[in-house]
């Protein structure tokens, strides 16, 4: 759902010193298949079970190691040549120690073991929720989890079939991973047998149990539906028109069929994650699966078939074929993110998503000195956790390179080739190497390990004279950082032009200086052709003018969009200044692509956030408004029958910045009306501009507002007007009505995974951010509490102001005192450390600059 050093002896090392801490399982036996019987109730705060495992003991022993958080155990057996009642002990590190009085011999057994365990109520393991006040259980296995709801081998490399059997009340619906074989009634309860899985691995076992509705999926080669709580089923009907497109695409792309016996998509309610990609039984935040098309931005359908499209990547690309161990989880999602990329623009080119660039989200988090490889050794599923969506851009980001490297065929024929050897097995990321570089000949290992176990990524200098070019890589830091070293081998394109011609020159740097030669001379060069490169580029200041000076008509949508980006780095490398960054960005608001104009405003309003503070408070507003009445005038503030998407997502920014950062009070008392209309009619309003009034409304709003949002987001049945509410709940500005939110998030109303929507908004002003940060200390237990637990490390950076010295020394003192409870909060507080400080000494360096710009 989430580099290798450049020795492979030290690879070696490291997955074995993985598979030696204390909280992997002992090799001690091996699991051939399982069997889980459960009672389930959603009424119920607990539930039993029972499970059988066929197992090998490899070598003489007194115990043998299982997975268990939360359960106990009624019974235990291992039953064999010579059975054995067995003593348990579950211990701190997720395992169960399972001994006998006398030794288990090697060879062939049955363990056997009754349990009960409470259903977890923090969106992980087998969890219960309510949903309009009717409870329902569902799974979330990944990453370490599955020891929640049964004992078991929780670790990917125990690939095995499970058969799940379920007894439930017969008013509950029960889903499972694969087809049900037969029921039988006893009373009011209901047993349900679902047939054996192919090998998987106990992370991608799944069930649902509740009074769902349903509806077929039609068009594929085996049976689907769309599943939901009770009331939304009609919301389903973009996903189910579009999953048959999607599952033939990539089935097209892998030349292999889709290996499971059904496709279920269930809608979740309380859900930690995007999605997850269960075998045959794949689950969804339901506010990303099911979309009301009246309301439906493009935005919306864009990530419905980007994340179906991540997901049914997944049964082929981690589920068909699975890591050995979670250090190359990164791969599973960075492949799955780059193969829902390219399938999303195939199917919907009008989406534009080939104007997402992944790497841009990450690459100033990559940078820092606390981030570490996206290839790592794994312990814990905090390790596991930290960095993660870092994996998957900069994973995604880095494949999408070598794609380009070696050509779409050759990378397609290595896949195939990987796909095929590994069906049903294990595989770790040297083995996708080699086929990669089989297929086209070239040292795809050598440029993908340099990237992948290593952090931080290439500053490439381009330096011109005639048509000679000498490129140069460095690490990339931020200013006054003083980093180890490193190369990479990086496939740089360099596009570059002369009057109407135009050329690509590429070549592998593997060096710190290279040189090569040009057909021509240039009058302009960009050194990122396609923008898919995984590093940041830096011209001299006549260069970097000339290339500014074309760029509108030489570079397409995609490489102006990392262009700014490329800019804002600089920056923070030091190699710009702020006045720099901010005029090369007024050079682009007025683009011909509103896309990059979206871009362009954002980039802007960063600034506000970063330099705001006394000394230039009272010039924001009044700049940018400025800056974006360009956009204002060209497209206007309503939207216009027939426009593209991409105008009214710009619309959106420019609304959004007029009304909080330029303090607008036309659009305040428009997003006010705006926001009452929203309450009584959805469809009334502009979906592009929803979110924007509902949030602007809230923070002049009063109590009554307040009232009025907290009841809509009680009673809708429409996922996205909950989730809006939800997240626009989180803007009241007033005191009293921050803390009244505050406190509702501590409600049973609020579930685990709902409490990063609530808190999303609380740092808008610094006012309001200090109240969030005092009421989490004062509630540090409750909110903890109501963490999903791979969420709590992440708590620090919620008490931090940004820029502000005293509040990271603060946070500091608060969380170090719980690093024992919390492991997690070592590596948040480092990483907020960096981050601040270097926030502070961007500050220091470049606030006259800023000024100077401002007051011009």
């Amino acid at each position: 759902m989430f580099i290798k050093s450049l020795l492979t002896l030290s690879v070696a090392i490291a997955v074995s010193s993985a598979h030696a801490n204390e909280y992997v399982i002992e090799k001690l036996a091996k699991p051939s298949s399982q069997h889980v019987s459960l009672t389930l109730d959603p009424a119920q705060d607990t539930f039993s079970g029972m499970t059988e495992i066929s197992l090998e003991v490899l070598k003489p022993t007194k115990y043998i190691e299982l997975n268990g958080v939360d359960y106990a155990t009624q019974m235990v057996k291992l039953l064999g040549t010579k059975n054995c009642d067995l003593s348990t002990e579950m211990l701190k590190t997720g395992k169960v120690k399972f001994s006998c009085d006398e030794q288990i011999q090697p060879g062939k057994y049955t363990l056997k073991i009754d349990f009960t365990a409470p259903y977890n109520r923090q969106s992980v393991g087998l969890y219960k929720t309510l949903d309009q006040g009717v409870p329902y259980l569902f799974t979330q296995f990944e990453m370490s989890d599955a020891r929640r709801a049964f004992p078991v081998f929780d670790e990917p490399s125990y690939k095995i079939p499970f058969q799940l059997t379920i007894t439930a009340p017969s008013s509950q619906k029960v889903y499972a991973n694969t087809p049900e074989l037969k029921t039988t009634v006893n009373g009011d309860m209901t047993t349900h047998f679902f047939d054996k899985t192919p090998p998987i691995p106990s992370y991608l076992v799944a069930m649902a149990v509740g009074p769902f509705e349903e509806r077929e999926v039609k068009d594929m080669p085996i049976p689907g539906r769309i599943i939901t709580p009770q009331g939304k089923i009609h919301l389903g009907e973009y996903a189910a028109q579009a999953m048959p497109k999607v599952l033939a695409a990539l089935e097209d792309y892998f030349g292999i069929p889709y290996v499971y016996k059904k496709l279920d998509s269930v809608a979740v309610p309380e859900f930690p994650f995007g999605a997850m990609e269960n075998s045959g039984l794949v689950t969804y935040r339901e506010d990303i699966l099911l979309l009301d098309l009246a309301t439906a931005t493009r935005s919306k359908k864009q990530r419905n078939i980007s994340i179906i499209a991540h997901e049914l990547a997944h049964q082929w690309y981690g589920n068909l074929v699975t890591m050995k161990w979670w250090n190359d989880l990164w791969l599973n999602e960075a492949f799955a993110s780059w193969m829902a990329a390219k399938i999303t623009t195939q199917l919907n080119p009008e989406f534009e998503s080939h104007l997402d660039l992944p790497q841009n989200n990450v690459m100033a988090l990559d940078a820092r000195l606390s981030t570490k490889p996206i290839r790592k050794p794994i312990k814990t599923e905090a390790d596991i956790m930290d960095g993660l969506g870092l994996a998957y851009s900069k994973g995604s980001a880095v494949l999408a390179m070598v794609e380009n490297w070696i050509d779409e065929e050759a990378f397609q024929q290595g896949i195939r080739a990987y796909l095929k050897e590994f069906s049903y097995k294990n595989a770790e990321a040297a083995d996708l190497w080699q086929a990669l570089g089989k297929a086209s000949n070239k040292d795809v290992a050598g440029v993908l390990k340099s990237f992948i176990e290593q952090s931080s990524f290439p500053l490439v200098k381009v330096s011109q004279q005639g048509k000679m070019v000498t490129i140069n890589q460095s690490r990339f830091t931020n200013a006054g950082v003083d980093a180890p070293a490193q190369l990479w081998n990086v496939p740089v394109a360099i596009k570059y032009g002369a009057g109407d011609q135009v050329k690509t020159a590429s070549i592998l740097l593997t060096k710190e200086n290279q040189t090569i030669e040009l057909e021509f001379e240039p009058e302009w060069i960009y050194p990122d052709q396609g923008a898919l490169g995984y590093y940041r580029w830096v011209l001299d200041d006549k260069q970097f003018a000339a290339l500014i000076n074309k760029a509108a008509d030489t570079l397409t949508v995609r490489e102006r969009l990392a262009l700014l980006s490329a800019a804002d780095a600089l920056l923070d490398a030091g190699v710009i200044s702020a006045a720099h960054l901010m005029q090369t960005l007024e050079t682009f608001i007025s683009d011909k692509h509103p896309r990059v104009a979206n871009t362009a405003l954002a980039y802007l309003a960063s600034q506000k956030r970063t330099f705001e503070d006394a000394s230039n408070q009272h010039l924001w507003p009044e700049f940018i408004r400025k800056s974006i009445t360009p956009a204002a005038k060209q497209y206007g503030l309503t939207a216009k029958i027939g426009e593209d998407a991409a105008i009214s997502q710009l619309r959106t920014q420019v609304v959004s910045r007029l009304g909080f950062d330029g303090e607008d009070q036309s659009v305040i008392n428009t997003a006010k009306a705006q926001a009452r209309v929203y309450l009584n009619n959805p469809s009334k309003v502009d979906p592009y501009l929803a979110s924007t009034y509902l949030n602007l409304a809230a923070f002049h709003g009063d109590k009554n507002l307040l009232d009025a949002y907290m009841n809509t987001f009680k009673t809708t049945k429409d996922p996205q007007v909950r989730t809006k509410m939800l997240a626009a709940m989180s803007y009241f500005g007033k005191p009293e009505l921050q803390k009244a939110v505050l406190d509702y998030s501590l409600t049973d109303d609020v579930t685990a995974s709902d409490m990063r929507t609530i808190l999303s908004g609380q740092k808008y002003t610094p006012e309001r951010e200090a109240r969030l940060i005092k009421w989490v200390y004062t509630n540090y237990d409750s909110v903890a509490a109501n963490l999903p637990p791979f969420a709590l490390p992440n708590l620090p950076y919620y008490t931090t102001a940004g820029c502000d010295a005293s509040s990271l020394k603060t946070t500091q003192a608060f969380f170090t005192d719980k690093i024992s409870e919390v492991p997690g909060y070592a590596r948040s507080l480092s990483k907020l450390a960096e981050g601040i400080n270097t926030c502070i000494a961007l500050k220091e360096r470049e606030l006259a600059s800023i000024n100077s710009f401002l007051k011009r």
